[in-house]
């Protein structure tokens, strides 16, 4: 028998059951350790319909079509080649046109974010109503995911920021930097929560044993994964969420993860 107390707190009004600490049958502490939460950044902490995602976007299709030389479509096919090979635009164009990355992040990153994204108190009441630490796991750069972070006014309820550059530009979904993330935060993935807007993100996650949550869906069903082939596009996540504000209505679920996994 291994008794489980539950931690119950309020958030929004909607009261909620999460995992606290596991207690051996004597009623002593045992090795459980504190849950990490972990947030993709972009069209996940702040919603869809910003338009800051598909102004950088833009920037890095403007940027190949500068540096390579070439014309719109051409750029395209080349990010889509480098997407399916590599995972990101940036180590494509570091491994065959010897691009530096802070050039190429600072040049992508050069938009006008407190004019975009504004403040999130809801996301801020949300996040410091969580029993554990919070990380951003983000394919940006750290010093953009600060920005967008002091925009939402967040900053300071996040423990560390990882981007691209402590991923050693190996994006997700490649497994490395997920492996490398638990490593850094000393995390168990059954201790982890990964909150994400890619099904395909999500896969790398799911299989180290993390508890998922897409951001983005129904609260029912996830959509289709936008490839259609492959081991993601049979992937269901743990939970599905509007808004990530709505991340309590899940954690129910993540008290069951860690406790199966304990």
């Amino acid at each position: 028998m291994d008794p489980l107390p539950l931690l119950s707190y309020i958030i929004r009004g909607r009261r909620t059951l999460v995992i606290a600490f596991r207690f051996d049958v004597r009623g002593e502490y045992t090795d459980r350790m504190t849950p990490l939460f972990i947030f993709d950044l972009d069209n996940t902490l702040y919603p869809k319909g910003l338009p800051i995602w598909n102004m950088v976007d833009d920037r890095i299709e403007q940027y190949v079509i500068e540096k390579l030389r070439t014309d719109r479509d051409t750029a395209r096919r080349v990010r889509m080649g480098f997407l399916a090979r590599y995972g990101s635009t940036l180590r494509g164009l570091m491994r065959h046109h010897g691009v530096r990355p802070a050039e190429y992040l600072g040049y992508i990153h050069d938009v006008p974010i407190p004019e975009i994204v504004p403040r999130r108190p809801e996301l801020l009441e949300m996040l410091s109503g969580l029993p554990g630490r919070c990380v951003v796991f983000t394919n940006g750069s750290k010093e953009y995911a600060r920005r967008v972070l002091a925009a939402l006014g967040v900053a300071e309820r996040m423990e560390a920021v990882y981007g691209i550059e402590f991923m050693e530009y190996i994006a997700k979904p490649f497994p490395y930097p997920y492996r490398k993330l638990l490593r850094a935060t000393d995390s168990r993935p059954e201790d982890s929560l990964f909150c994400e807007d890619s099904l395909r993100n999500l896969l790398p996650a799911r299989e180290l044993g993390m508890f998922t949550v897409l951001v983005g869906g129904n609260g029912e069903e996830p959509p289709a994964s936008r490839e259609g082939n492959g081991p993601e596009g049979s992937l269901r996540p743990h939970a599905v969420v509007g808004d990530v504000c709505d991340l309590p209505d899940v954690l129910h679920g993540f008290h069951l993860h860690g406790r199966a996994s304990g």
